[in-house]
């Protein structure tokens, strides 16, 4: 009679500490590439990303492509859990209520899902493309507990040196 091969897997705490932090590195790598005043991070920890700012609604109504960064930025943690398979745990700004602030037009906002499912596969496919820095900044979260803005600005420029060198 075999006896059952039993294989090693990851406590569920693990397994939550690192869905966190690939989402909250998602939020960060987003936020890290669209440098505008409300993205500007301030530091990311295992209890969400803190911002030097607060978007400022009147700000967003005037300027729809900063809106739309920051809607995507929002929406980063949410689309990191469904590329990675996991579930949502990160609760950070409100996508809705950030588009629904920067839209004027009452058509505007009778469309608003239809927005926002367009801009979720907008930054879905940026994470997808950058999925290599997500991984480098979570493990980083993951390691250290914390990385301020110079940190994960580091992390993801060695990243992409690494994918860099390994494709040419």
């Amino acid at each position: 009679m075999q006896s059952p091969q039993t294989h090693p897997t990851q406590t569920p705490t693990v397994q939550d500490a690192h869905a966190r932090s690939l989402q909250l590195a998602a939020e960060a790598y987003l936020a890290h590439s669209h440098p505008r005043a409300p993205l500007r991070l301030d530091r990311v920890n295992l209890h969400g990303v803190v911002y030097r700012s607060a978007p400022d609604p009147a700000a967003l109504r005037l300027n729809r492509p900063l809106a739309e960064e920051v809607v995507m930025v929002a929406l980063a943690a949410g689309e990191a859990a469904a590329l990675s398979g996991a579930g949502a745990m990160t609760a950070g700004r409100d996508a809705r209520m950030l588009l629904s602030c920067a839209l004027t037009d009452p058509d505007e906002l009778d469309t608003l899902d239809a927005y926002l499912g367009v801009l979720r596969g907008r930054a879905r496919s940026r994470l997808r493309r950058a999925w290599s820095e997500v991984e480098v900044l979570a493990a980083g979260l993951r390691e250290h507990g914390e990385l301020d803005a110079a940190q994960v600005a580091h992390r993801v420029a060695c990243a992409q040196g690494i994918r860099a060198s390994l494709l040419n």
